[in-house]
């Protein structure tokens, strides 16, 4: 599986799981995933009060988000990106 912003593959997704609605697994980033960093650790940040002001309005839109299993796009939420690598998602 690859995470997607709009055409642009982020990353490759493996140990892929679910519970519910949500779905799991270990995302290997490319590089050009790091544009998102600060996205991705302000949607984590449980502490904070998420300000969707300092980020491109697209960057926000479920639309623009996919993962692609097999060559097929499926929509997602935002999703939620760690660290250590982990990637959390709900399909839309």
């Amino acid at each position: 599986m690859f995470l997607y912003y709009k055409e642009e593959k982020l990353g490759e997704i493996h140990d892929v799981s679910g519970e519910g609605m949500w779905m799991y697994g270990i995302l290997s980033p490319y590089e050009n995933i790091e544009v998102f960093r600060g996205l991705f650790d302000d949607l984590i940040d449980e502490d904070g009060d998420f300000d969707e002001t300092k980020y491109d309005e697209d960057w926000l839109k479920d639309e623009n988000w996919f993962v692609s299993d097999n060559g097929n796009k499926r929509g997602i939420i935002v999703p939620a990106v760690y660290p250590d690598g982990a990637i959390n998602w709900r399909w839309t």
